[in-house]
C-alpha cells in the first residue's frame, strides 16, 4: 500500500481554516463533500484496525473525509494514513 506523503504530493489535499486535512462525516462538512466532485473526494477509514485512505465517497468503516485539488483516477487507489 502507498504512503501518506505519497498521496499528499499526488493529490494535494485541501487545507482547511483550521489545519486540518480532515471533513467529518455530517453537518455542513457532509454537505460540502456531497457538493464536491466525486473525483476529488477521500475517504478515510478503518481496515481491521488501519487507517486508510480510499478514492472516493464510501459510508462502510467511514471516519472522516478529505477533498483534493487533483482529482483521482482510478477507484481502487487508497494509501495508508
Amino acid at each position: 500500500m502507498k504512503r501518506f506523503s505519497t498521496f499528499e504530493k499526488t493529490y494535494s489535499p485541501e487545507i482547511r481554516k483550521d489545519g486540518s486535512i480532515l471533513f467529518e462525516t455530517y453537518g455542513k462538512d457532509l454537505e460540502r463533500i456531497m457538493g464536491t466532485n466525486s473525483q476529488h473526494v477521500w475517504t478515510l477509514v478503518d481496515c481491521d484496525g488501519k487507517l486508510v485512505i480510499v478514492a472516493g465517497y464510501h459510508l462502510v468503516n467511514r471516519m472522516n473525509y478529505l477533498v483534493t485539488k487533483n482529482q483521482w483516477r482510478d477507484g481502487m487507489e487508497c494509501f495508508s494514513y
